[in-house]
């Protein structure tokens, strides 16, 4: 029984990173990022030289204040297009459409966190949108 059961654990543990390794594989972007207390991060996606319109999905489970900007970018030029402040203790979740319209445009994402003692890990996703969405 032994052998079964450590056959199957190995066999499992074997599957669990092809797993993981699918369950990112839509996100144009996906990145886990840790801000120190009371500092700003800011997160460049070289977006595709396309037309077409993405979801910007910023998730994290720790103690706020946190900022979320996001903003678009088209040469030098930043735009913003939603800024949102999230005063929970955990469970902070934020979402916007970022839309290229000319397909020249690149997404600039900055985080900022308020908190004095505790670093906040942000996970930070990039989806392509269908037309049809």
């Amino acid at each position: 029984m032994k052998y079964w059961l450590s056959i199957w654990l190995m066999c499992s543990c074997l599957l669990l990173p092809v797993q993981a390794a699918e369950e990112h594989q839509d996100y144009l972007y996906y990145r886990d990022v840790i801000i120190p207390p009371y500092q700003h991060l800011r997160e460049f996606f070289d977006m595709p030289n396309r037309t077409g319109r993405y979801q910007v999905t910023l998730i994290s489970d720790s103690i706020g204040p946190l900022t979320f900007d996001v903003r678009r970018v088209l040469e030098e030029k930043e735009t913003e297009l939603r800024k949102i402040r999230s005063y929970h203790i955990s469970e902070h979740e934020f979402h916007t459409v970022f839309r290229n319209a000319q397909g020249k445009e690149d997404l600039l994402v900055k985080i900022a966190n308020s908190n004095p003692v505790f670093s906040a890990k942000v996970s930070v996703i990039v989806v392509e949108l269908s037309d049809d969405e």
